[in-house]
């Protein structure tokens, strides 16, 4: 063998060595135990990547997977539904091994009611739902067109379709006002003023049956399969550690990460997972990233939108709901002009944000209420008991009749959790604007090395399903390979 032969023989074993070592050995910090979090730290284990820290602020696995204890199961105020069958990887992840259970609102036809309690004629209420679910969902080679915001694109559509069926000119503005509480609860949005035309026909909508339930085990079960196979990824978490700064090294060569947390702890990292909500970066990635993200990602983070939907959750004794009518969904609330005005300036205004209260599958005797629009900051400061008794009084109004009080009651409060800052993202007219996508969420942080020392993921983050909890669980795989095919 010659000496340059021998001199490249060296150099290859080194080589080979110097992988090895590198992808034994690299540590890396997941900020968030949710479900990106999570997926990335079953996937790197997966892969025999071990030296892992998961820092979590709360005190709980999960992060908008959020499934407590309620009646004789466990209700979700977070993610709550598997949305489709097709290239939706949570439900990849556990079909076959789970029995899922449905809502009916697949086929969603409410039974309408009117806030003065007048009669209303069902059929064609439920034409003039066939018509606007089909110019939301049905039409999108023509509101890919259309460049401002959904309410423009709905009303002009909506108004001129809804004619031919001769509806009362109310009557349309009222259906118009429960289609916009719906894109609202969608998107998680203030107002559908903000919500890209364009940009709600790009995004996936997965095939497949949408409300597809855990029954009464809650969306907590999800999580058991995803770990099932990497229980180990429970020991790497650290709870009650809130991260407050990441300083990345951008112009040095030989320098690790810091992770500063609340408790005055510091991390180093050959790597950082950080899958934080879009509204914790919207509220503070200026304090949070040392030296300051790029121009880029700041825009994005700006641009995107990000909201919040409510929940509301009423157990009573025995059901008083849907027992005459068959396949019953929800009543669906429409208020006219009149009450509006009334109950506008006052205590109870934020129920106009609610649109309907719905079964509950698996519990037959539970309500629960979704809202979202402009009043969802007020209802998270409103105590418990208001919220019960302003139930009751918008239930009885509808309904026209005297009901029996709830046993118990649970809500949400996403807005106002120092942690999650909502509910999830959505597209907005701004994005479209200043051509934003989720894609530009995605940005790694390199050093002068190329390393990849900051990895982004989150629902956010997904390109096809950002808001859904596949998305999230996308997102964790994602950065996790990206971390894989840099060592390989």
């Amino acid at each position: 063998m010659t000496n340059k032969a021998l001199l490249i023989l060296i150099f290859a074993l080194i080589s080979v060595i110097n992988a090895k070592t590198l992808k034994k050995n690299p540590k890396i910090v997941i900020v968030g135990a949710g479900l990106s979090g999570l997926s990335a730290a079953v996937r790197l284990l997966e892969n025999d990547y071990d030296d892992i820290i998961i820092l979590e602020a709360e005190n709980r696995i999960g992060g908008r997977i959020y499934s407590v204890k309620f009646s004789d199961g466990f209700i979700d105020l977070g993610g709550q539904w598997v949305h489709g069958q097709k290239n939706n990887s949570v439900y990849d992840i556990v079909a076959g091994k789970y029995d899922f259970g449905e809502t009916g609102f697949d086929n969603y036809s409410p039974t309408f009611m009117q806030s003065d309690g007048a009669p209303l004629d069902q059929e064609l209420c439920k034409k003039l739902g066939e018509t606007a679910f089909k110019i939301l969902f049905g039409s999108y080679d023509e509101m890919s067109k259309f460049e401002g915001s959904i309410e423009e694109y709905f009303k002009s559509s909506f108004r001129k379709q809804a004619r031919e069926f001769k509806a009362d000119y109310s009557l349309v503005n009222e259906m118009t006002d429960f289609y916009e509480k719906e894109m609202n609860i969608w998107n998680g949005s203030m107002s559908w003023n903000d919500l890209s035309a364009h940009m709600h026909c790009i995004s996936g909508h997965n095939a497949g049956i949408q409300h597809l339930t855990w029954k009464r085990d809650g969306y907590k079960k999800f999580i058991d399969f995803l770990i099932q196979d990497n229980q180990d990824v429970l020991d790497k978490i650290m709870f009650n550690k809130e991260v407050v700064n990441i300083q990345w090294t951008k112009n040095y060569e030989n320098k690790l990460p810091i992770i500063t947390t609340s408790d005055g702890y510091k991390f180093s990292a050959d790597h950082i997972i950080f899958t934080g909500s879009l509204g914790v970066l919207k509220d503070r990635h200026r304090t949070l990233f040392s030296p300051q993200l790029p121009i880029t990602l700041r825009r994005a983070i700006e641009y995107m939108g990000y909201g919040v939907i409510g929940k509301i959750f009423l157990e009573f004794d025995q059901s008083f709901w849907g027992l005459t009518e068959t396949n019953w969904v929800a009543y669906g609330f429409l208020w006219t002009k009149e009450d509006i005005k009334e109950l506008t300036g006052t205590k109870r205004e934020w129920l106009l944000d609610v649109q309907a209260f719905a079964k509950l599958d698996a519990f037959p005797n539970v309500l629960e209420a979704l809202l979202a629009g402009r009043h969802m900051k007020e209802f998270e400061t409103i105590p418990d008991e208001q919220i019960i008794d302003d139930c009751m009084w918008v239930l009885e109004k509808f309904l026209q009749k005297q009901l029996p009080r709830p046993k118990s009651m649970a809500r949400t409060k996403w807005l106002t959790a120092h942690n999650f800052m909502g509910s999830y993202s959505y597209n907005s007219v701004n994005a479209f604007k200043f051509n934003v996508t989720t894609k530009d969420l995605q940005e790694t942080l390199y050093n002068l090395k190329k390393k990849p020392e900051i990895l982004f993921a989150g629902e956010h983050t997904d390109e096809l399903y950002s808001s859904n909890a596949h998305g999230a669980v996308n997102s964790g795989f994602r950065v996790a390979d990206e971390l894989i095919k840099y060592y390989s």
